[in-house]
């Protein structure tokens, strides 16, 4: 999926030749393009590492879901094993070969599999893109199938995975039950399992293999819900975890049960996967196809500009981007040689937006305001030459189950004022921007990354806000310092977005009451949306959780907590001939898609001769 909120990226580094510089200069070299150490030590290991002596004792004081083990597996289980579904990927696709992609966005501070002191967007390339969960759905029919788990079963909130024994690490440990135990005890050591506490009553290894995860309340697809919220933790990688974990951890690279692990890195340059020379899903039938490239490398250019650059010069075998104004100046003019690819993305997509804090803006009809106030339609359609979309929705991508009918508050002149009357504001000053009677100005501040897009979006909507009575004060900083300031409530205005949801949309992670960090921005907590988060879990078909999901959206228009900015649900992609895309009938990236192209990890290097 996309996820996803992507930009910008920097730094440089030079050798000076003097000869008394050589020795440590070669040194700073190997310590910054070595290989990653865990890539080194990949596959030297066979045999389970150790569990904390004191694992149980600790998981005996996790507070707010229970973490046990022992008893007995719940009779008549009817067990799954989804292999009935049709196979991902193309037959025809060829293993070897190195791709080099772009990413113009900020190189990860950390390699933290969990717990980032700060957001990491790039963490979804490294994680998500790339794990094999216990079960996961089919991106084609949206059913179940096996990950790490080769069977499971539900029983009411109960879900019960056997795990998969050939299932490895890429250190080439097994990958057991009790792992995503151990997973969950770190992460609420680490303070960061806000999920788990909200949706799961307990976890409970049974047995080597068996693993039983009982939720708070019957969900739809309780197997793909529960397998999201766990998280295997190698526990010879996760030995040395202690409170200085973020810290100590930073630039370790865990061990993951997907087909790439880190190799080489250029600090601020570049970041290599490399293919795990034995990975355990090699030969399955939904990941035999995929992983075909031996390293992927993710470069880090300054801007999309420059990207454009080092792919025209091959330096960069592929580029993606939603940028309807570079892909007119630049795609069109490429050479002849470069293939064109365009697609409907049909999945998840990040809410791009603007975030209201009402903690620093509560009134709502000063909120109400500034909605009709900013023209969002038009610098839409500036941004994207003509061609872009207006989100309608906070959950789009979701196929039948997105809301189509959510009312969206337009541009209105006269609105902005009557709603900025009602908030007090109802003297013209000298430059046009109202006061109210004791001189206070309507002015807001508006915290956003300064990148072509976005600025060009903010300059549009002050100049909107202004001949409404509104002065909008553009704060242009750094992304993780606006990421920041949105962690500590401490924006009015922000330019956001965030990882969607995969099944189904987490609303309680950015509306919720408990909600905290970059995803909840918006310092919330109401009772009709708390309402409707609670039917979105509770839902038992679709029809009820597309009913919910329209009641939730509907609350946030209305308590105007939210913008809708644009969807980039249509993706070009423009790559060199040698670089091949599926092309069979279960996956062909035709329109729409339900992949994220370059993340679904299914192109392939054309190694054959050419004619």
């Amino acid at each position: 999926m996309g996820i996803f909120a992507k930009s910008w990226g920097h730094m440089r580094w030079s050798i000076v030749g003097a000869l008394l510089l050589m020795l440590p200069l070669g040194a700073g070299w190997w310590a910054t393009h070595r290989p990653a150490p865990q890539a080194q030590a990949a596959e030297q290991n066979s045999a389970p590492a150790d569990y904390p002596a004191d694992m149980w004792e600790r998981a005996a004081r996790v507070t707010g879901f229970r973490l046990c083990r022992g008893g007995e597996l719940p009779a008549r289980l009817h067990w799954q094993d989804g292999m009935q579904e049709p196979e991902t990927g193309d037959p025809a696709a060829q293993k070897g070969g190195r791709v080099r992609r772009c990413n113009v966005g900020p190189y990860p501070a950390n390699f933290l599999a969990f717990g980032s002191p700060q957001p990491q967007f790039f963490h979804y390339n490294l994680f998500t893109a790339i794990e094999v969960p216990l079960v996961r759905r089919h991106p084609v029919t949206g059913r179940e199938i096996p990950g790490t788990a080769r069977q499971w079963a539900v029983d009411g909130r109960t879900i019960v995975f056997r795990t998969d024994p050939a299932a490895t690490y890429s250190n080439g440990r097994p990958v057991r039950a009790a792992d995503y135990a151990l997973g969950a005890l770190l992460r609420a050591e680490a303070g960061c399992a806000d999920a788990l506490v909200h949706a799961v009553e307990e976890l409970r290894v049974i047995d080597e293999v068996h693993l039983a995860l009982t939720l708070r309340r019957e969900t739809l697809h309780p197997a793909t819900a529960a397998a999201a919220l766990l998280h295997a933790a190698e526990p010879g990688f996760y030995a040395e975890f202690g409170s200085d974990y973020r810290k100590r951890y930073a630039h370790r690279i865990p061990p993951g049960t997907g087909g790439y692990t880190i190799g080489r890195t250029e600090r601020g340059r570049m970041v290599e996967l490399v293919r795990v020379r034995h990975w355990w899903a090699k030969d399955r039938k939904y990941y035999r196809h995929s992983c075909n490239a031996d390293a992927v490398e993710h470069h880090f250019p300054t801007d999309e500009a420059q990207a454009w650059e080092l792919l025209l010069r091959g330096r960069l075998d592929m580029l993606q981007t939603r940028n309807i104004t570079a892909w007119q100046q630049r795609a069109e003019t490429a050479p002849p040689s470069l293939q064109r690819h365009i697609f409907r993305a049909e999945y998840p997509l990040p809410p791009y937006g603007i975030a209201f804090n009402t903690r620093t803006l509560p009134c709502p009809h000063l909120r109400r305001g500034l909605m009709h106030a900013m023209d969002m339609d038009r610098a839409v359609q500036v941004i994207f030459r003509g061609e872009g979309e207006r989100l309608r929705t906070f959950a789009s991508g979701y196929g039948n189950l997105s809301p189509m009918n959510t009312p969206i508050l337009r541009f209105d002149a006269q609105a902005a004022r009557a709603a900025f009357a009602r908030a007090g504001y109802t003297v013209p000053g000298k430059d046009g921007i109202l006061q109210r009677e004791d001189g206070t100005r309507l002015s807001i501040r508006l915290t956003y990354p300064p990148h072509d897009k976005i600025s060009t979006l903010v300059n549009i909507l002050v100049q909107s806000a202004a001949g409404c009575g509104a002065e909008i004060v553009p704060e242009a900083v750094p992304w993780q310092t606006a990421q920041r300031k949105g962690d500590e409530q401490r924006h009015q205005l922000l330019f956001w977005a965030a990882m969607p949801g995969e099944t189904i949309p987490d609303y309680r992670r950015f509306f919720g009451a408990g909600a905290g960090g970059p995803d909840a921005p918006f310092g919330v907590d109401d009772a009709a949306l708390n309402a409707a988060m609670d039917a979105c879990e509770q839902a038992r078909t679709e029809a009820e959780l597309a009913s919910a999901m329209a009641a939730a959206d509907a609350r946030i228009a209305d308590l105007c907590i939210w913008l809708p900015g644009w969807q980039e649900n249509v993706v070009r992609l423009i790559c060199h001939p040698h670089i091949r895309f599926p092309d069979c009938e279960t996956c062909r990236f035709s329109t729409p898609t339900p992949y994220e192209v370059e993340d679904a990890h299914l192109y392939w290097v054309d190694t054959s001769p050419a004619p």
